[in-house]
């Protein structure tokens, strides 16, 4: 018996209460080979109507600019290596520049993250008090 592929449909699957489906995709590995990620429910943390409006909002993130000075995983990290890692940060980039990557992080982890995101806030707090919100 020969199937055809090319007229068989997909049965759509539904997904319990709190949850979405997120469509199959496909990947690129370390390694540079690809790899299909097949269709699965996940957690749904947004707001429904809420989006991208007429612009892209605070854009998207750099990545590695704050963990180069050891500010990363601050979930595990202890209050006195976070404050030593964004010390380190200021002098770099300067007050300004560090609370406002903070912001973002903390903006775009609330739904995902609370508790990260709460971290986030109170390290935003921490330069304000410590140096100030001042451009270099």
């Amino acid at each position: 018996m020969v199937r055809n592929t090319r007229t068989r449909t997909r049965k759509t699957r539904s997904c319990p209460t709190g949850k979405i489906l997120r469509a199959s995709y496909t990947r690129g590995t370390r390694k540079g080979k690809r790899v299909s990620v097949p269709e699965q429910c996940i957690r749904d943390v947004g707001a429904p109507g809420k989006g991208f409006r007429d612009g892209p909002g605070i854009g998207p993130l750099r990545k590695g600019e704050l963990s180069k000075f050891g500010y990363e995983n601050v979930a595990k990290l202890s209050e006195k290596a976070r404050h030593a890692a964004l010390t380190k940060a200021v002098e770099a980039y300067g007050s300004l520049t560090v609370w406002r990557k903070l912001n973002a992080v903390a903006v775009y982890t609330r739904r995902i993250s609370p508790a990260s995101s709460q971290i986030f806030k109170a390290d935003m707090d921490w330069i304000r008090i410590k140096f100030g919100i001042k451009a270099v």
